[in-house]
Order: structure tokens, then C-alpha cells, then sequence
């Protein structure tokens, strides 16, 4: 397991298991949620990132599920693309999930976290029956293998997200808080968001953003602490609520220096906050 408030990064294993996680270690964050990868979903694959892992001394703290033919090129496009709301793709992907799950498991990583997509906020939509039936089956499968589920926060509002958990009653069943996300799609404050799930996150994601002034519309995600969030107030906030996971770094541009150098400087100013509350 991770120390408490060990700080993480979200990583593909590009373009080697080696060389990223050798980048990860000399920027010094010990974890990494990783992004499944099929092409390493094999004996081989696996013993490269366990090798890679032990190499630069990094702990996975979650698996994250992507599927093919997700779009996050407008909001639009994630209510038809993302996750497992969509009913033409549901049964290939929740199936896929407990592929994940095996493959997680092969690397000790008792986490699967995931983008279900938007849950009906309406708890009398048909639509909601049926994905809180599906997502107590994937917690009750990663249950088997000591496995916990964790949602990523964002599509939905924070008090629909509350009930969706209460409705599914699973005691695997968490919450990986996204700041930004609250603000990228319009939902939420992230502070009273924090305060309302606070019960149920054990991992959140490091990630800022502003908000749309046109409601629908993508916000903008920023650099850490250049946003919307106030930062100090956040992690405050969860601290105050008991939080102990890890926090790890999310900055969604292309690889590269810029990329670098935003995670840096998140890294470092989570690192200057958490010292206030020693």
C-alpha cells in the first residue's frame, strides 16, 4: 500500500515501462494510477512493469479502464462515448472491466478506477436501474479478488454521485475525486463537491481548470493551481474530512517540457500545502 498522501502521477508506461517510470522516479513522485495498456496485458508485459516498477521503486495505486472508442471531444460526445452508459458497447466494456480487474490483480494493485459515464440524474430514468445493477456486479467480481471500485468524479453532479453509491450499497465502492472535473463540466463547486463525498473518496486526482461561461460548453483545464480551484482550500478541506489517499498529478497536454515542468510545480505545491497542515 501507498503511504498516506504519497503523491502520485497518471502514466500510459509510454513509450516503455522503463523509460516512463524512469522520468516518473527523477521527478520524485513514488505512484502512478495506471492507464491499461492490452498491448502489456500478457506474461511478458507484465514481468516489463514489475521489473520497471522495482527498478525505480514506484508503487501502482489503481488501474484505470479506458475503452476504445471513447471521445472526449465535447460533452456531447461523452454522453455517447464514455464508459458504461452507453447501452451498444455496455456488455463488451464490463467485461473488459473484469479483464482489468485480473490484470490488476497479477500486479498486486487492489484498486480499478474508472469514467462510468453520466449517470442519469433523474433516479427514476430506467437508464440509472440499470447501471446501478451493473456496477454492483463489477464491485461484487472485484470484490473476489480484494479489489476496490473506484469513480471518477465529474459527469454527474456530486449529489447524484452520493445516491448512486447509497443505491449500489457495494462497501468496495469509492470515489476518485477530480477537482477540475466538477469545474470541466459545468457540475459542481469543488469545495461543498469535496465536503458532500468526502465519506467515500480514497484517491483524487490533482488536476485544475476553469469554468465554461456557456452551459454544455468544455471549460478549460489549467496548470495546477492556476485555475478555478482554490487549491489551499481543497486539500484543507480534505484533510479536514479525513482523507489519507493518495494524491496523484493529472496535467492533460501533449508530452513534452511544458507538460514536465506544470507537473513540477504541482508537485510542489502540493508538497508546500500538505507541510501546513504537519
Amino acid at each position: 500500500m501507498a503511504e498516506p498522501l504519497a503523491l502520485g502521477l497518471i502514466t500510459g508506461l509510454h513509450p516503455t515501462p522503463q523509460e516512463a517510470l524512469a522520468l516518473i522516479r527523477s521527478m520524485d513522485i513514488p505512484t502512478v494510477q495506471l492507464q491499461y495498456r492490452a498491448d502489456l496485458d500478457n506474461d511478458a508485459g507484465i514481468e516489463e512493469i514489475k521489473a520497471a516498477l522495482k527498478e525505480n521503486n514506484i508503487e501502482i495505486s489503481a488501474v484505470f479502464c479506458g475503452f476504445a472508442g471513447e471521445s472526449y471531444d465535447s460533452i456531447p460526445d461523452v454522453h455517447k462515448t464514455v464508459g458504461l452508459v452507453p447501452e451498444n458497447t455496455r456488455a463488451e466494456r464490463v467485461e473488459l472491466t473484469k479483464k482489468i480487474s485480473q490484470f490488476a490483480q497479477k500486479m498486486n494493485v487492489n484498486r480499478v478506477a474508472a469514467h462510468i459515464g453520466f449517470v442519469p440524474e433523474d433516479a427514476n430514468d430506467p437508464q440509472y436501474t440499470v447501471v446501478v445493477d451493473i456496477v454492483r456486479g463489477i464491485c461484487a467480481d472485484l470484490k473476489t479478488r480484494g479489489q476496490g471500485y473506484s469513480l471518477e468524479t465529474g459527469q454527474e453532479t456530486a449529489p447524484t454521485l452520493k445516491r448512486f453509491i447509497g443505491d449500489v450499497g457495494a462497501d468496495n465502492l469509492y470515489v476518485n475525486f477530480d477537482p477540475a472535473n466538477m469545474l470541466l463540466y459545468g457540475n459542481d463547486d469543488p469545495i461543498e463537491a469535496t465536503k458532500l463525498l468526502a465519506p467515500h473518496i480514497d484517491s483524487a486526482h490533482c488536476k485544475d481548470a476553469t469554468r465554461s461561461k456557456t452551459r454544455g460548453e468544455w471549460g478549460v483545464e489549467m496548470p495546477f493551481g492556476d485555475g478555478e480551484v482554490d487549491v489551499p482550500l481543497w486539500i484543507s478541506t480534505l484533510l479536514q474530512n479525513g482523507f489519507r489517499g493518495v494524491l496523484t498529478i493529472e496535467r492533460e497536454i501533449a508530452g513534452g517540457p511544458e507538460q514536465q515542468r506544470d507537473i513540477a510545480r504541482a508537485r510542489d505545491l502540493i508538497r508546500g500545502e500538505l507541510a501546513k497542515h504537519q
